[in-house]
């Protein structure tokens, strides 16, 4: 899939606007800045269409929303190329978007203390497994890490009193404690091995298609 490089329109824009505003010395954190941008606008572009083809907008919405706060605090699983997390995320995300709204029927009648074990259980892995830095940018210290391991557990507390306030058969409330449970399995050592499994499959298929 040599054709989608985020990496080279993160480049353009980046020295584009770096020469606009006479800041070349700032050219490889524009490249950097813009390179997400793009990668998350495109990511998000074929999300929202898929979900507003299987009306499930609002589920995927609060688990972006959820997901997104928590792991620029925590970290999580990546994968490898940015083609695969973009195909990774848009099957997961929609898979649990479609899984909530045909099951919510069931879930709105399962006791609250499901709820709260979820809640419960997400809690307990972030407090084990968090936070993760990239590899390719560790933290630079433990005071660094501290902070983001707190912040990590004060946001979870936080969509976790929100669950509980919307009520046990509130859909956001349980859309907030499934997308909470997942961003902290991809935390584990078993999350990082199902993601790595995605990059496996996709490396395999990109190879065959060649």
């Amino acid at each position: 899939m040599n054709e989608i490089s985020i990496h080279k329109i993160g480049q353009a824009l980046g020295t584009y606007v770096a020469k606009k505003v006479s800041r070349a010395d700032q050219t490889e954190v524009l490249s950097f800045g813009a390179e997400i941008l793009v990668g998350s606008i495109i990511k998000l572009c074929i999300l929202f269409s898929f979900a507003f083809i299987m009306d499930i907008t609002v589920e995927i919405a609060i688990l972006l929303i959820v997901t997104g706060i928590i792991r620029t605090l925590s970290g999580g699983a990546h994968c490898s190329a940015y083609y695969r997390c973009l195909a990774t995320s848009v099957f997961i995300f929609t898979v649990l978007g479609y899984s909530i709204k045909v099951n919510y029927t069931f879930i709105r009648q399962l006791h609250p203390a499901i709820l709260l074990g979820i809640l419960v259980l997400s809690f307990s892995l972030y407090w084990v497994y968090s936070p993760q830095a990239p590899s390719n940018k560790p933290f630079k210290d433990k005071k660094i890490e501290s902070t983001f391991r707190w912040y990590t557990l004060l946001a979870v507390v936080i969509l976790s009193i929100t669950a509980i306030t919307l009520g046990f058969n509130s859909l956001p409330a349980w859309i907030i404690s499934i997308a909470l449970l997942w961003q902290a399995f991809t935390l584990t050592p078993v999350g990082h091995r199902f993601i790595g499994l995605f990059d496996i499959l996709l490396t395999f298929k990109r190879r065959g298609a060649n």
